[in-house]
């Protein structure tokens, strides 16, 4: 597991102080060997999917910057500056982000408590040990838990039918066939024999999936429903089928459905609102939020 990059800060600074000139990569090697990570380790990436320890002993780097403890004498690479040499000289074993903020005025505080002389509470403390970037992509989870909920509200409060278009179409999104027109079509409302809807699983209609979409405000799907959907598929020789819910699967169901000859997915509400969300159906965009870094290559002017 990664340290949080308040964890490498001292370790940094230390390895600095016989006043060397080291390279990020340097820098990088020596905290592998300091907390004894593994390859399994070095591969951990955060919730924005860039690796994990880089950037959190790069996050460590600029702090330590900011505060006059480092200082860049080109490209990529790192001294410990005077302050720093004074500052480790003071026998600190340790350095938090607290005591950097109160210490060195430089600091960004945005990035830590928002009020030092606070005591800080648990949650507070968890979150000061999120980079910036995490901190973005922890926000932006809540946002979107605060949206599926709202959203499932929604897709609850519609007709049956429009729910069965609702799922059509998001399978058309994913990919599943070309267009509403060419690859999906909805079955009649009455005398569907369990089947809600038919979508090719490619643009040639090599095959077909059929689908069954149950509307539920409250309760679950039980297993007999699951066996209806799987008979239903039988007579049509269908090997492929998708049933979608606004509830949840007993995990009956769940057991019956992973057994079944058919191969069926389960995908209960809150998947369901995930697959909105992230095939953009339903929703839109509020608002985009670039994060920008220093273009090092155009700076090189070697």
């Amino acid at each position: 597991m990664i340290p949080t990059f308040d964890k490498f800060m001292f370790p940094v600074l230390n390895y600095m102080r016989d006043g060397k000139e080291r390279t990020n990569k340097e820098i990088q090697h020596e905290m592998v060997r300091r907390f004894g990570l593994k390859e399994d380790d070095l591969r951990e990436t955060t919730d924005g999917g860039t690796n994990k320890f880089q950037g959190n002993v790069n996050w460590a780097l600029t702090f330590l910057y900011q505060a006059g403890l480092l200082s860049k004498p080109k490209k990529g690479h790192h001294i410990i500056s005077q302050s720093g040499i004074k500052y480790l000289a003071e026998g600190i074993t340790a350095i938090s982000e607290k005591e950097l903020v109160k210490r060195f005025g430089n600091v960004n505080p945005k990035f830590f408590f928002s009020n030092v002389e606070k005591k800080p509470t648990k949650a507070d403390s968890q979150e000061s040990l999120k980079t910036p970037e995490e901190m973005i992509h922890s926000a932006a989870d809540k946002l979107n838990e605060a949206l599926i909920t709202e959203l499932l509200d929604k897709v609850k409060s519609i007709a049956p039918k429009d729910f069965e278009h609702i799922v059509v179409q998001l399978l058309v999104k994913m990919g599943y066939g070309g267009s509403i027109e060419d690859a999906a079509k909805v079955t009649k409302f009455s005398g569907d024999e369990g089947i809600d809807g038919i979508i090719k699983e490619d643009v040639l209609g090599l095959d077909s999936i059929y689908i069954q979409a149950k509307r539920y405000t409250s309760g679950s799907v039980q297993r007999p429903e699951i066996q209806a959907f799987v008979g239903a598929l039988s007579p049509k020789h269908a090997k492929k089928g998708v049933f979608i819910t606004t509830s949840q699967f007993s995990q009956n169901a769940i057991e019956y459905a992973k057994s079944a000859e058919a191969r069926i997915i389960l995908i209960d509400g809150r998947q369901l609102c995930k697959y909105m969300i992230q095939f953009g159906l339903g929703v839109t965009t509020r608002e985009v939020i670039e994060i920008k870094s220093i273009d090092s290559d155009y700076f090189d002017f070697e």
